[in-house]
């Protein structure tokens, strides 16, 4: 395994050298949140697929292919399809409207309270999409290495921690360009070794559940496809990447470049996940990708993919993190604080606000481990949209026409309606909490602006 370490660490270190240097100017909290506003278009896809793409897409993926066959892909595509969605009507907007957050946005039309409202259920939200990052960085870590729970969850906070000091959002999106070429390669390879005589294993699996896009049921995988493209919208890292783009044009096609290269990299990871149940391999499906590179490929070549998956895993993670932490630094701290507190004050309150997030994240990804990736992830993805969606969509694309006391109305009806639900009926908690949320925007629409 000599060798295999050595490549790992070597391509880590290329890295980690590549995040210095490009975060090596951030020296305010706006460089810091929304990379200078000066990011092109790749480097917003790099902010962009750098957090939605990481451990649910990749070891996620691989490990629900193995259990459910194609019901794996609606993460993906459903991230592709948020993304395309955002391009063509609402990356343009969020960039004009100069904000840096979500809150920012929903309570210059609403008021403080929509805008607090969204904040709790948008970072909740998301905390839990890093706690299942955790979940796969673990699977990963201790496939390779003799680590107990502990040390390992130690590991990956130390890991996305540094990551994310190495210059925030300015080093996130240089990152994340260089993590989501080498995640197709890695992703690739693998897909492509795991086809090798593949026809036959396939071929023994039969057609439902492992290649019905339903196989999970009709309720639960569109269920999965909705979370996926409300979370995109009201996630505050995704929207953070147009907020941070040079221009209007910038946004647009980070935006449409990021809908094109993620639903392909679900597809590959299917093929893994159900060529190894098709042999007829017994393994823990959360560990499935990553034994399966260790196995297959040499030691040099092994490294250097592994360690790919695990760049993707603390990469996401720290976007994520840094999402949650900039809601909470410029919508609650910020505010609390003297008027001529300078950026520098911000950039430090940031830095501890993270600290405190991945190691108490890590600390339930330990508790969690070996539990579904994905059920995690459709989780946090419908809590951060339930009750913000519709608000948002209107704020963008109809600003003024619907009154704060309606838009409060809706956020809170959905957020309720998803905890309520599952204690009445056996109904998708999201799609009753959308409903709720959308008839209470569209009747606040046909009252006069103010009414309620």
């Amino acid at each position: 395994m000599r060798d295999f370490y050595s490549t790992a660490l070597l391509t880590l270190g290329a890295f980690l050298l590549l995040g210095v240097l490009a975060g090596r100017r951030t020296r305010s909290g706006s460089d810091y949140t929304v990379a200078g506003r000066k990011a092109g278009a790749g480097a917003v896809a790099g902010i962009l697929l750098g957090a939605l793409v990481g451990g649910a897409s990749t070891v996620g993926t691989v490990q629900m292919a193995y259990g459910h066959g194609f019901s794996a892909w609606w993460f993906t595509l459903g991230g592709g399809i948020g993304c395309l969605l955002l391009g063509l009507r609402f990356a343009g907007p969020l960039r004009r409207s100069g904000l840096e957050t979500i809150p920012q946005l929903l309570g210059a039309h609403y008021g403080a309270g929509t805008g607090r409202l969204s904040m709790a259920a948008a970072s909740a939200g998301t905390y839990i999409s890093i706690v299942a990052q955790f979940l796969a960085g673990l699977a990963l870590l201790r496939s390779v290495l003799p680590l107990s729970t502990g040390q390992a969850s130690l590991v990956l906070a130390l890991s996305v921690t540094g990551f994310i000091f190495f210059g925030g959002l300015k080093s996130f999106g240089a990152l994340g360009k260089a993590k989501i070429a080498l995640l197709y390669v890695v992703m690739a390879s693998c897909a492509a070794a795991s086809s090798r005589g593949s026809l036959r294993a396939l071929a023994a699996l039969p057609f439902s559940p492992y290649f019905n896009l339903f196989g999970r049921g009709p309720a639960k995988d569109l269920g999965a496809l909705t979370s996926l493209i409300v979370g995109v919208f009201t996630t505050q890292i995704y929207i953070q990447s147009f907020f941070a783009a040079s221009d209007e044009r910038s946004a647009r096609r980070g935006a449409f470049l990021s809908a094109l290269l993620m639903p392909p990299l679900g597809l590959l990871g299917i093929l893994v996940g159900l060529t190894l149940r098709g042999r007829g391999a017994v393994i823990d499906p959360a560990q499935a990708l990553p034994r399966f590179i260790v196995e297959t490929f040499s030691p040099w070549a092994g490294g250097i993919l592994w360690s790919g998956l695990f760049i993707t895993v603390v990469g996401c993670a720290a976007g994520l993190t840094l999402g949650v932490a900039t809601n909470i630094v410029r919508d609650v701290l910020i505010p609390l604080v003297p008027k001529g507190a300078s950026e520098k004050t911000a950039l430090v309150a940031s830095r501890l606000v993270v600290v405190a997030l991945v190691f108490s994240a890590s600390f339930l990804g330990a508790l969690g481990e070996g539990s579904m990736i994905l059920t995690w992830s459709y989780l946090s993805m419908g809590l951060r949209g339930a009750g913000t969606f519709f608000p948002f969509v209107m704020a963008v694309i109809a600003p003024g026409r619907l009154s704060p006391s309606w838009a409060l109305g809706a956020s809170l009806s959905g957020l309720a309606a998803l905890f309520v639900t599952p204690l009445l009926c056996a109904a998708e908690p999201l799609f009753v909490g959308l409903a709720l949320s959308g008839g209470v925007t569209f009747v606040g629409l046909t009252r006069k602006k103010g009414t309620a």
